[in-house]
């Protein structure tokens, strides 16, 4: 009677160990969905660069990801991104025929909104890569400062984001992970205050971040 208790916690062990091994082989848990929040750098293309040439770090990223069927997954992004730059001396024609010379400063800022699908090719692994698109609209202010005077514009768009990334877990049985991403962003935003009106904007992003994930 003496040998059985022992047998029963072997018999636990082995199917623990087992079930642990397996657990470490696959990576992990499959998840259910993901929370991120990650810190942007932005880089401005075309016409964009024409009016603020320098890489912008001000900006976040707040997004959720569910999982519908093995690595399709579906979601949302919402932020908020600054770019800036000061110029040296030069002379803004006004709409009156008014002119000003003088050191300028260039500013736009942008709340983005999105939905998401994309696809993680290996979920639940320690390292999985993953492609995704975003499609939704941003709030932008343009903004020209000339001495004491700020001439800006706000607009309404409607944006494109392509995204290559990879989750890293930090465990075979963590919740937590970091994030590590690139994407192009295409908006039909533009720019009118300077010169001829701009085409429509573009930029393309790196994010780096943390992640919470569900199983």
């Amino acid at each position: 009677m003496k040998k059985i208790p022992i047998i029963i916690c072997i018999v636990l062990f082995a199917w623990g160990n087992s079930s642990a091994q397996e657990l470490k082989a696959t990576g992990g848990f499959m998840p259910h969905s993901y929370y991120s929040f990650s810190w942007n750098t932005m880089f401005t293309l075309g016409d964009f660069n024409k009016w603020v040439s320098s890489p912008s770090p001000a900006g976040f990223n707040f997004g959720g990801r569910y999982f519908i069927d093995k690595g399709f997954n579906l979601g949302f992004n919402i932020g908020w991104q600054r770019v800036s730059q000061s110029y040296g001396y030069e002379t803004y024609y006004g709409d009156d025929g008014s002119a000003i010379t003088a050191t300028n400063y260039r500013f736009t800022w942008m709340v983005p909104f999105q939905v998401a699908a994309g696809y993680m090719f290996l979920p639940t692994k320690m390292i999985s890569p993953y492609v995704e698109i975003g499609i939704g609209g941003d709030y932008m202010e343009h903004h020209l400062v000339v001495q004491e005077y700020d001439f800006y514009e706000k607009r309404w768009d409607f944006s494109l984001t392509p995204e290559i990334g990879a989750l890293i877990k930090f465990g075979y049985y963590r919740s937590w992970g970091a994030i590590v991403a690139f994407n192009y962003k295409w908006t039909t935003n533009n720019i009118q205050l300077i010169g001829d009106k701009s085409g429509y904007l573009s930029m393309m992003g790196l994010k780096l971040g943390l992640v919470y994930i569900l199983n």
